[in-house]
């Protein structure tokens, strides 16, 4: 199979003599890293970019509006990405192939969308109550504001250019259970139904109850889980269903129709456990670990942490109990008792702490990708607590220039990492496009090109930076061929059978570019930095 590949490498070329220590865009790197491309949507504008390990661009999309809040690469290499009113998909050229006013048909979608394998797509949207609705559901008349906001899911299915079926549909609002009013609906013991969710459960948000921030979907399972901010709890539900069935307490693979299977962080929601019991508080984004990955079937999150005295917020690892396709429960507690693995470090000397938004995702090789929203941060951390990779957006309201504290609001809500490996970007040229910001000293000592599968063990020297147009190589070599590309991908220069120990290019050269040497049916490749 055609694949692509990324080929990452660390020099080790000493330029302090002439710039600082980088505050936005690459931060740190480590010469461990498998080859990654992250793909993230700035809040403040309305540009999507893709960059490689080394923190240069790779791509980047214009979409007609702000994000809301999420995107996502699909295996064809076209880009999904939700706007403050609508959907759209690009490829990679920018094009628009769909685009679907979500508003405009009565969808108040936000947080976050997921791409399904049949090619809809997963959307989480406001739903709104009246005073008089909710308290017909039981709620207490003196929880409410002026108006109820739940949570709920559809099911799009893109057609044409700009249209869309609703294929199916789920509501918190189908599965409550209260025993505050008998006389109104869903009344029973709350204690007796974890597979329902308690009206009255005390919280501070009389109006937005649920708050969902976060979906994910499990192919293999045929299961959705949602994250409600809220409740600090995380729910799995059933997909197999009908839009009736998942409206009701029966159907589906499960036979519980649109119940929860699972919920996991805080029982007390279902009057269970003890304050030492509660896992989570406030949390983002959890998501399933991929089949084939590392600890594949295990649920990872961003626990916030933000209504506690702590400080600080954590990633976690959750590996549910599942017999016989049930969720198993101890001491009337959903499984597992603790979390699987767990992170709450240090990031370049900060504590780790997000009081709101966030995310995290496992890699193929179980590290972890993190988002910080509020300072546009991404890092990569190993099992071990290692923080190998720290990138900060430089892309706000406007591009913050190398050197400057103040980033212009480069709030993100959350960022992907994807590996060279994915569907994604075969066929696509993975060449570095440049960076984002002006300049970045530490993205010029790290090399990262995306190339058609190749035997990259061809080794050679070179003098780095460059002056005067010339490359000057650290020893005499032979080279069937050598050819210069400017950072984006354009052929500057070709020599065939070369011998020699310099190559005299031209002194009007200035920035990135990458040296490529063939001999022997191998290959070699370095950065080269141009200064005049």
């Amino acid at each position: 199979m055609h694949k692509i590949i990324g080929i990452a490498l660390l020099l080790l070329a000493n330029i302090n003599s002439y710039s600082q220590a980088p505050t936005v865009g690459l931060l740190k790197t480590d010469t461990s890293l498998a080859e990654y491309y992250t793909l993230f949507s700035p809040e403040r504008n309305n540009h999507v970019y893709l960059i490689n390990n080394c923190g240069e661009k790779l791509n980047e999309w214009t979409f007609s509006e702000f994000p809301g809040a999420t995107c996502y690469l699909l295996n064809n290499g076209n880009l999904l990405r939700a706007g403050k009113d609508s959907l759209e998909i690009r490829d990679w050229n920018n094009n628009l192939i769909w685009s679907y006013a979500m508003d405009l048909n009565g969808y108040r979608q936000h947080h976050d969308i997921e791409p399904l394998p049949n090619g809809n797509i997963l959307c989480l949207l406001t739903d709104r109550y009246t005073k008089a609705e909710a308290i017909a559901m039981g709620r207490d008349s003196n929880r409410i504001d002026a108006e109820f906001k739940l949570d709920k899911l559809i099911e799009l299915q893109p057609q044409g250019t700009n249209g869309a079926n609703l294929i199916w549909e789920w509501k918190y609002a189908d599965h409550f259970i209260q025993d505050f009013d008998s006389t109104k609906a869903n009344f029973g013991i709350v204690e007796n139904h974890p597979e329902l969710l308690d009206i009255n459960y005390k919280t501070t948000h009389n109006s937005d109850y649920t708050h969902a921030n976060g979906i994910d979907y499990n192919a293999t399972l045929d299961q959705i889980i949602i994250s409600a901010r809220h409740l600090s709890e995380i729910h799995i539900i059933d997909h197999s269903t009908s839009s009736a069935e998942a409206a009701s307490h029966m159907g589906g693979n499960s036979g519980k129709g649109g119940d929860f299977l699972w919920r996991w962080g805080n029982p007390a929601v279902y009057r269970q456990g003890t304050p030492s019991d509660q896992k989570l508080i406030g949390q983002h984004d959890s998501k399933w670990v991929e089949d084939g990955y590392l600890d594949a079937g295990k649920i990872s999150v961003f626990n916030n942490d933000n209504d506690s005295n702590v400080h600080y917020s954590s990633v976690h690892l959750i590996n549910p109990s599942i017999v016989n396709g049930q969720y198993s429960m101890a001491n009337n507690m959903y499984l597992p008792s603790s979390y699987d693995w767990s992170f709450s470090g240090t990031v370049l000397g900060d504590t780790l702490f997000e009081n709101r938004k966030s995310g995290a995702h496992s890699l193929p090789n179980g590290n972890f990708m993190v988002c910080q929203t509020s300072i546009g941060q991404f890092f990569e951390v190993d099992k071990s607590g290692n923080v190998l990779w720290v990138y900060k957006n430089p892309s706000g309201t406007s591009i913050a220039a190398q050197g400057s504290t103040n980033t212009n609001l480069n709030v993100v809500f959350r960022a992907e990492k994807y590996p060279s490996t994915h569907p994604a970007f075969i066929g696509k040229n993975m060449l570095s496009m440049g960076l984002i910001e002006d300049s970045n000293t530490l993205s010029d000592t790290c090399i990262s090109v995306g190339i058609n599968e190749q035997d990259f063990s061809l080794s050679f020297g070179i003098a780095n930076p460059s002056t005067n147009g010339i490359i000057q190589f650290n020893s005499n070599y032979q080279f069937d061929r050598i050819e210069l590309y400017h950072s984006n991908g354009q052929l500057i220069k070709k020599i065939n059978h070369f011998n020699g120990n310099q190559i005299k290019i031209s002194q009007e050269l200035s920035g990135l570019y990458f040296l490529k040497v063939y001999a022997n049916k191998q290959v070699g490749i370095k950065k080269v930095m141009f200064l005049k």
